[in-house]
């Protein structure tokens, strides 16, 4: 029997302990282990018996992690992350790695999809596992992904970053639509165009309002006959004639150059913040993810390349 049996004499103790102690409350752990609050409360309380120190501090407002219980929370989850590491490497039955990547529905179909074959050409080892995502805040480690993308300054401790194109968005719309309505935004009427919007339920993107804003634009009087939930189905209906739509450059290019859209005028945005390449500090980087993030990162700059003049936010000649 090994030693630390004296202290944890089922393991099931660190199981309910490492789950309270992430999520802060005996309640929240009970709902995920399937089991109740009392009997959550209790595992704790025979744990702090065996161990011979108290692991929480509890009170009406909050649970906290007393000293012994941080350090003990931080070792057990490096030992868990290292199980978790090698039980999966041992499950591994064939030659080709596994690389688990989230991003939203409009990059996926927008620009990683036509692209992917290259991948796959330069990697046939590499199994890509890809899965749409609906919100940027998304826990990877806990939801097993492995790489993903999120708009900010790159500010995240937990996670390792690349930046991969800034955020610059200008109006686009199918061509048939600018020769009936609009070739120059700032001199259009905007109460007689049909703006296309987006609202995320689980993302902040910039809007109609915001963008008009930043360029000196009246908003008060914009109109909401098409509001869609992601980028990818108001670009799609942009190119369909039905209005114009916010183009964030890097997800428009491609139907920019085969001409199913076109640039409204020349006015456009750039907010700031770029778009990055995430993974997870507590898993340690494969060389399939690394090679992944490395390919994404050089087909992004061989795009910008290649299609300078939509990154420039300059006016354009007339």
């Amino acid at each position: 029997m090994h030693r630390v049996r004296a202290y944890i004499p089922s393991a099931n103790y660190l199981f309910t302990f490492e789950a309270a102690a992430r999520r802060g409350s005996f309640t929240a752990a009970a709902a995920e282990l399937n089991v109740s609050q009392p009997a959550v409360s209790k595992t704790i309380r025979q744990f702090e018996a065996a161990l011979g120190f108290k692991l929480f501090h509890r009170n009406h407002m909050r649970l906290e992690l007393t000293p012994e219980g941080k350090r003990l929370y931080h070792e057990t989850e490096s030992a868990f992350d290292a199980l978790h590491a090698a039980i999966t490497s041992m499950r591994r039955t064939d030659r080709h790695e596994v690389v688990r990547a989230a991003f939203s529905a409009s990059f996926l179909q927008l620009w990683l999809l036509p692209r992917l074959s290259e991948f796959s050409e330069l990697h046939s080892e590499i199994r890509l596992s890809l899965e749409e995502s609906t919100y940027d805040d998304m826990d990877l480690f806990t939801n097993g992904i492995d790489l993903s993308a999120r708009l900010g300054d790159g500010g995240w401790n937990d996670l390792h970053n690349w930046p991969l194109t800034p955020e610059i968005i200008f109006p686009v719309a199918a061509p048939s639509y600018i020769e009936r309505h609009c070739t120059d935004l700032p001199a259009c009427d905007m109460q007689d165009l049909k703006l296309i919007h987006v609202r995320e339920k689980n993302r902040v993107r910039c809007s109609w309002h915001e963008w008009l804003a930043a360029n000196r634009l009246p908003c008060d009087m914009v109109s909401e006959t098409f509001v869609f939930s992601d980028a990818l189905n108001s670009i799609g209906a942009a190119a369909l004639g039905q209005g114009i739509a916010l183009g964030w450059v890097h997800l428009v290019m491609d139907q920019m150059q085969s001409g199913a859209l076109r640039r409204v005028g020349d006015l456009g945005y750039c907010t700031g913040k770029s778009i990055h390449l995430i993974a997870p500090k507590r898993k340690p980087l494969s060389s399939a993810t690394q090679k992944f993030v490395t390919w994404i990162l050089d087909r992004m700059q061989r795009d910008i390349a290649d299609n300078r003049t939509c990154f420039d936010l300059s006016p354009r000649p007339a």
